[in-house]
């Protein structure tokens, strides 16, 4: 393994940061955005499905031009998709023009995470170190998750409204392309990769995104993807809606509990890196979905907003590790040609922000709020037993 530049590290850990604030930002301006653009809340839900689409779009392009063309590039062009898409929608004057810069920035989104993990898969060796590297740079992505809630209570508090947490946040990855001047022209291959890694480069398209799912284990490491990004988007963008609706408090009390939320990723993704590094990513997958059933049950039967965003907090905690520990065992079984495994798992992850968010909504307009939340959690059983059985080896 070689070591990545503590420059480049930065970068990726500021880049993890950008992908938060992008995404975070959307539920807790949902109220307001919803109030002023005159959309039912079942609607609402297609703000994170056209997201989602531009992000399952995205990843077949990405992995295989991450392959072929670097690392580097592809992370460059997200960057630039997500800036655009999130700045233009702090301007759009209806509802169908915001879902059409939804669809940017996912796109946007999606190059940007499979470069950055496609390259930390490159630069680390061993299932466990890979694991532990991968969450901690995914530890900064609560880092925005966090930030971003709060910085919508106040543009909220101060008058500035919606829009002008959206216009933050695409400015915040814009000012990110200052480090690709300043980070090395070529992002860092383990020296034992890079004869796999230059066979990646040269075979690896579309077609072969799809041609993975040959592979059980990896078929069965892309549903759990699916199904654990359901539960984190389809809670991290009605959190706030469930607080305001189900307890009667303001938006603001809304937006801390989505803050409460990312926090609990915050504090874990540290914690599930020495616990990947200490035993295999493979045991301690398991024990993220039983935990995260546990207090998904106590956010459904707190009694008041203080509590509820407490519940909300501990399960961040117990669900955080899984997106990096899953992508970190996709990436040891498919190291030559990263790109293409990070382009599935990654498109899985899509599948499951596409769908599971629009549902909870349904559910929310039909039976209620803590129906939706119930709906939003119900993943993790599935979750629990794929990673209890599927997953041994």
């Amino acid at each position: 393994m070689i070591a990545v530049p503590f420059g480049l590290f930065a970068l990726w850990a500021l880049l993890f940061v950008a992908l938060g604030l992008s995404l975070a930002v959307l539920g807790p301006s949902l109220p307001e955005l919803r109030a002023e653009l005159d959309v039912s809340i079942a609607a609402s839900g297609l703000l994170f499905t056209l997201h989602s689409a531009g992000y399952l779009g995205g990843v077949f392009a990405a992995g295989p031009l991450a392959d072929r063309r670097g690392r580097k590039l592809v992370s460059a062009l997200g960057v630039v998709g997500l800036a655009a898409g999130m700045g233009l929608a702090a301007a759009v004057p209806s509802w169908a023009a915001l879902l059409a810069t939804m669809v940017l920035a996912g796109t946007g989104f999606a190059f940007l995470d499979v470069g950055l993990n496609a390259a930390i898969g490159d630069a680390v060796l061993g299932a466990r170190r890979r694991a532990a590297a991968m969450n901690l740079l995914h530890g900064a992505f609560p880092l925005g998750t966090l930030v971003a809630p709060a910085g919508v209570a106040v543009a909220l508090h101060l008058g500035w409204g919606w829009r002008a947490a959206f216009l933050g946040t695409g400015l915040a990855a814009a000012i990110s392309l200052a480090g690709f001047l300043l980070s090395p022209r070529r992002w860092p291959v383990a020296l034992l990769e890079r004869d796999r890694y230059r066979r990646g480069r040269s075979s690896s398209s579309p077609l072969h995104v799809l041609q993975l799912l040959r592979e059980p284990y990896l078929r069965t490491l892309a549903t759990i993807q699916a199904l654990y990004v359901g539960v984190e988007v389809g809670l991290a963008g009605w959190v706030a809606t469930y607080v305001i609706e189900q307890f009667g408090a303001g938006e603001t009390a809304g937006a801390l509990a989505t803050s409460a939320y990312w926090a609990g990723f915050l504090a874990g993704r540290p914690i599930v890196a020495v616990l990947t590094n200490r035993f295999t990513p493979n045991a301690v997958l398991p024990w993220f979905s039983a935990l995260g059933i546990a207090t998904a049950v106590a956010s459904v039967l707190a009694p008041g907003p203080f509590s509820a965003a407490v519940a909300f907090a501990l399960t961040g905690v117990a669900i955080c590790g899984v997106f990096p520990t899953v992508m970190a065992l996709a990436l040891e079984e498919r190291h030559g040609d990263a790109g293409a495994a990070t382009a599935l798992i990654t498109a899985a992850a899509a599948l499951g922000g596409l769908t599971w968010p629009w549902f909870v909504g349904v559910v929310a307009q039909s039976a209620g709020p803590r129906a939706a939340m119930l709906a939003a959690t119900a993943p993790l059983v599935v979750m629990l037993a794929l990673s209890q059985g599927s997953l041994k080896r």
